[in-house]
């Protein structure tokens, strides 16, 4: 195809050639009439003669058009169908592609590619609600607007509008491989997750600066993609932790239902993930990444580091040692010669040895409560929380369970310690590593006497076993962080004699432990529920996710006559829409997924009263209403 360069298009002077892709060649451009530079982008020949191609482009001005957001290119003006070019006119971008940057100047950086894949996120949130389903999300179609680090989405040209599926070009793999989610490969029905599935390719790919789904062929890249097979993130970039590998895990779930339901929900993660940082998901947050990688990564990495380093002596002050350390970790992660951080991991290491040491020496011999006594007895350790003495259960989180029952890692330096309660172990109320050596038969018992080898009418001891340990790691689905942090994960073993427990919730992923292979694991109090049954397999392959879902609204109308009818006239299911209800019986009213409040339009009537119309946000659990009735 010949340049145009030097040329005009209608109004439209064309300058130069910026770039081309498959569809199209862009060139920078003038408004002859408005003055203002364009980004011109032409359909090649080969594609301009198909009506197919022509209606797909201008199905793309038409649509996105419509569409005014921050994050999303906008659309000035298209050829039509009867012009001798086909072409769209857009805002004309200085900056690069992410490719490009991500080719030039990237350095892997978890923050960063939650910032950015936050932007696309709320581009993907406006769109959606439009009907438009982009289907081609990856680098090449996000531009960096350098001077102010605002990123766009582009190039619907492939976006597909859902009341409008019969203009799919039917046997056409249209994307990009790499970033494919597997319903575009095995033809399945498309919808706005789709879109959740790419932007988890791409967040994977900016986390660790490889893509998840890899291969010598397309046709291997997409046998992965379809087996959702990939590397954990951690594993190839240490700094990706184990709540934004949670989250990673949940954006590439094969299975659309098993996904984020929506770019709105995705995006609340992001921000969630971020506040831990204490960073703002802003443009103005990415500006000086985008202007120069080097300071800027170093900034980032002391910024992030810090937050971390207060999160990490938060959540020892109260106790909540597994997340102390594992916030240690990511500290260290991002600056590994951080003293006060190594120091801080060591106390907490010994701590956890020598509770480890405690119970296991007090299984062996049978003196549970010698741990409970040893415990409280422990010396020198800023951060230890009482324990009470005497047959009470010991008030411990679940983090803290898992703790004291040798969850905890030691340092490579230190001898690993024997975790099962039979096996020869040190003498722990002592500290003397001098073992306990199990009788035979040339030793002597009882003042030096030898045994007779007959009977002597009196049972052998035999030292109690206890459950094993399991560990797991519950992310919450489906609740915001803020709410979450109000209530606690209530873990019921199963194992004869395990006690029940609570665990903090301080992030949406919460480590637990318990004794035994299961337990049921529960939301306790607020106005949430769930419930799951947990094994210790469904542990052992990774994260477990547990849907949280809100209970229903129900409505309490304060100063209403017990015959005051109330007919819901917006906002309610369709089962209650215009249907009068007396307003002591009111039916309670459900949330829909991903949803914790619901917008209603309520209409009170009485033979007595002037009739009232009440909009009222409604949240979940009870909800006072003032009727506050005039009379007739």
């Amino acid at each position: 195809m010949p340049s145009l360069a030097g040329t005009k298009l209608a109004k439209y002077e064309v300058l130069e050639e910026v770039g081309h892709g498959g569809m199209a060649v862009v060139y920078r451009g003038m408004d002859s009439v408005l003055k203002r530079e364009v980004a011109i982008k032409v359909l090649h020949p080969h594609l301009a003669d198909r009506p197919e191609s022509r209606k797909r482009l201008e199905r793309e001005a038409v649509a996105v058009a419509a569409l005014r957001h921050e994050n999303i290119l906008e659309i000035f003006d298209s050829s039509g169908d009867s012009a001798g070019e086909s072409y769209i006119v857009t805002e004309f971008i200085h900056g690069p592609t992410l490719r490009e940057w991500l080719e030039d100047d990237y350095r892997p950086r978890p923050a960063i590619a939650v910032l950015v894949v936050h932007r696309l996120a709320l581009a993907l949130v406006h769109a959606h609600k439009a009907g438009i389903v982009h289907r081609d999300i990856k680098p090449e179609n996000v531009m960096i607007r350098r001077d102010d680090g605002c990123i766009k989405l582009m190039d619907f040209g492939i976006a597909q509008i859902l009341d409008n599926q019969k203009l799919t070009m039917t046997g056409q793999l249209i994307g990009s491989p790499a970033y494919m989610a597997p319903e575009l490969i095995n033809g399945r029905p498309l919808d706005a997750r789709t879109d959740l599935f790419s932007l988890g390719i791409l967040l994977y790919q900016l986390a660790t600066g490889e893509l998840p789904f890899a291969g010598r062929n397309p046709h291997e890249v997409l046998n992965r993609i379809a087996d959702g097979n990939y590397a954990p993130p951690s594993t190839v970039n240490p700094l990706v932790d184990s709540d934004l590998e949670a989250l990673l895990a949940k954006a590439l779930a094969t299975n659309p239902d098993e996904r984020f339901q929506s770019a709105e929900s995705m995006a609340t993660q992001l921000e969630l993930y971020l506040a831990e940082m204490e960073l703002e998901p802003t443009a103005a947050e990415l500006r000086t990444y985008f202007q120069g990688a080097g300071t800027a990564i170093a900034d980032l990495d002391a910024r992030v580091s810090k937050a971390l380093m207060a999160h990490a002596q938060r959540a020892a002050q109260e106790g909540l040692h597994a997340r102390a350390l594992k916030l240690l970790g990511r500290v260290l992660e991002h600056d590994k010669d951080n003293k006060e951080a190594r120091t801080m991991l060591s106390r907490l290491r010994v701590r956890a040895r020598r509770m480890r040491q405690l119970m296991i020496g007090a299984a062996a011999l049978g003196l549970v409560g010698l741990v409970v006594a040893g415990a409280v007895l422990l010396p020198g350790d800023p951060w230890s929380t009482p324990i009470a003495v005497a047959d009470a259960q010991p008030a411990m989180d679940a983090a803290d369970r898992g703790m004291l029952l040798g969850s905890m890692p030691v340092q490579p330096s230190e001898a690993p310690l024997p975790t099962d309660p039979l096996e020869p172990v040190a003498s722990t109320l002592s500290g003397d590593p001098t073992p306990v050596e199990p009788p035979d038969a040339g030793s002597t018992d009882d003042g030096g006497r030898k045994p007779s080898g007959k009977p002597s009418g009196r049972p052998t001891p035999t030292p109690p076993r206890t459950a094993q340990v399991t560990e797991c790691n519950i992310v919450l689905d489906g609740i915001p962080l803020p709410t979450a942090r109000n209530l606690k994960l209530k873990i019921v073993p199963t194992a004869d004699g395990a006690a029940a427990s609570d665990a903090k919730i301080e992030a949406l992923a919460v480590p637990i432990s318990f004794a035994g292979a299961e337990a049921n694991v529960s939301i306790a109090g607020g106005d949430w529920r769930a419930n799951k049954r947990v094994t210790r397999p469904d542990c052992l392959q990774g994260s477990v996710t547990m849907r949280v879902t809100p209970k229903s609204a129900t409505l309490k109308f304060n100063g209403a006559p017990n015959d005051l009818a109330v007919t819901c006239e917006v906002g309610c299911p369709d089962s209650l829409l215009g249907a009068d209800h007396l307003a002591d019986s009111f039916p309670p009213i459900p949330f829909d997924p991903d949803t914790d409040e619901r917008v209603v339009k309520l209409v009170l009537r009485h033979e007595k009263f002037k009739p009232k119309t009440v909009n009222q946000t409604l949240h979940p659990g009870t909800n006072p209403i003032a009727a506050n009735l005039e009379q007739r």
